[in-house]
């Protein structure tokens, strides 16, 4: 049996309680779950038998922390991208999924979008783009010093889905 595990690039200390006061604040206004503040790096099936830290170690070494540039707030119809930040690509960042991708035993197709999602929740258009242009962010960059990887369910559409996350492992980009 394999598991979906999604690889995340979580905030450093600073910039995570920025974006967790901002989700925990959207998520209580627009009854919508909580989550950790993350960009999905990787996302793909795993056996029990594949060490996921390992993948990371593999995937980080050598890898301090580091920002990514933000592109600009938008919104999808999609629930996992209701409204989020949008990220230019990054090399590092590039490199990470790709060594973790080559590195897997069923290698997935997933497509690297940087992005941090705000809110998970089914929005109508007018309030996505009021959001988009009320918010300001503090910064033109945001630093990354984690890496986790989660099992999630398959499709991630509801409340439920979210909450059923769970942390696997943790590891702090050095």
């Amino acid at each position: 049996m394999t598991t979906k595990v999604s690889f995340w690039l979580v905030p450093a200390e600073e910039d995570r309680a920025f974006f967790q006061d901002l989700i925990d604040s959207l998520a209580r206004e627009y009854d919508a779950p909580s989550f950790t503040p993350h960009v999905t790096i990787y996302s793909g099936e795993y056996a029990p038998d594949e060490s996921l830290a390992e993948l990371i170690e593999t995937a980080t070494r050598g890898v301090q922390p580091f920002s990514l540039s933000v592109d600009r707030i938008f919104y999808t119809e999609e629930f996992t991208k209701t409204l989020f930040v949008q990220f230019y690509p990054s090399a590092t960042l590039s490199q990470i999924s790709e060594t973790l991708r080559s590195n897997s035993k069923k290698p997935s197709n997933y497509a690297l979008n940087p992005h941090l999602s705000l809110i998970y929740q089914y929005l109508n258009e007018e309030t996505q783009k009021n959001l988009t242009n009320s918010l300001n962010l503090p910064k033109s960059e945001v630093f990354f010093s984690e890496v986790r990887a989660i099992s999630t369910p398959q499709k991630v559409q509801t409340r439920e889905d979210v909450e059923h996350w769970q942390v696997i492992c943790v590891s702090q980009l050095q």
